[in-house]
C-alpha cells in the first residue's frame, strides 16, 4: 500500500493543477509614484503556444479618484503593416475605466511571423491625482471585458493578473506568490509526509 501512497499524492496535485492558459498581464505589476507624476502600464499577453493574438475587447478597470488615465498607444507594429488598411481598433478613456479594441485583418501566418512572446497589445499612460492605492485589473466579461483572440478569430482561454500602483503616501501590499510557487510548497510539505506513512506501514 505504500508504494502507492506517493504516486497518488503526486496524481492528486497534477489534477489539482488548472490547465495551463494564455496569461494576459498588467506591467509593472507594481508601481510606486508622487502625486503629479506621470505613469504608464503595458498590457501583455503570455503562453501562447503556439497561437497567436489577431484581436481583442478589453476592459481595463482603475481608481478613477487616484488616477487618471490620459492616452492609449497600440503597439501595431505586432498586427499590421498599415495601421490605416491593416487593422480597425479604437480606445474610449472614461472616470475609472479605459476601453480597447483592436482587430488584424492579417493572416494568423502573417501574424505569426510578426509576434514574438510576450505580445504586447497596448500601452495606457496616467496621471497621479492624489495619494492612495489603485488596482488595475480587467473587467469579467468574456465577451467585451477580458476577450483576446487568436487564429481563426477563436477566443483564448485566458487567465488574468492585475497590478497596483502606489501614489504619494499610498503603498501597495506585498506581492502575493504565484501560483506554481504555491504548488511547490505543497510538494515539499507532502514528500516528507509520505515518506513518514511508508515507514509506518
Amino acid at each position: 500500500m505504500t508504494k502507492f501512497l506517493l504516486p497518488a499524492m503526486l496524481a492528486l496535485l497534477l489534477v489539482a493543477v488548472p490547465a495551463r492558459a494564455a496569461l494576459i498581464y498588467i506591467s509593472p505589476v507594481q508601481q510606486q509614484v508622487a502625486v503629479a507624476d506621470t505613469l504608464s502600464v503595458d498590457i501583455y499577453v503570455s503562453g501562447l503556444a503556439g497561437e497567436v493574438v489577431s484581436g481583442w475587447d478589453l476592459l481595463l478597470l482603475f481608481d478613477g479618484s487616484i488616477l487618471q488615465a490620459t492616452d492609449v498607444f497600440f503597439d501595431l507594429a505586432n498586427f499590421a503593416d498599415d495601421p490605416i488598411a491593416d487593422a480597425l481598433y479604437d480606445a474610449t478613456v472614461s472616470v475609472g475605466d479605459v476601453s480597447t479594441f483592436m482587430v488584424s485583418f492579417l493572416s494568423d501566418a502573417e501574424l505569426a511571423l510578426r509576434q514574438t512572446e510576450p505580445v504586447r497589445l497596448f500601452t495606457v499612460s496616467f496621471l497621479a491625482l492624489t495619494d492612495g492605492v489603485s488596482l488595475l485589473n480587467f473587467g469579467t466579461d468574456p465577451d467585451f471585458e477580458l476577450n483576446v483572440t487568436g487564429r481563426d478569430g477563436l477566443s483564448l482561454d485566458l487567465s488574468a493578473r492585475g497590478a497596483c500602483v502606489g501614489v504619494g503616501q499610498g503603498q501597495c501590499a506585498t506581492d502575493i506568490p504565484a501560483p506554481s510557487t504555491l504548488w511547490l510548497f505543497a510538494l515539499a510539505v507532502l514528500l516528507p509526509l509520505s515518506r513518514r506513512f511508508s515507514r509506518r506501514c
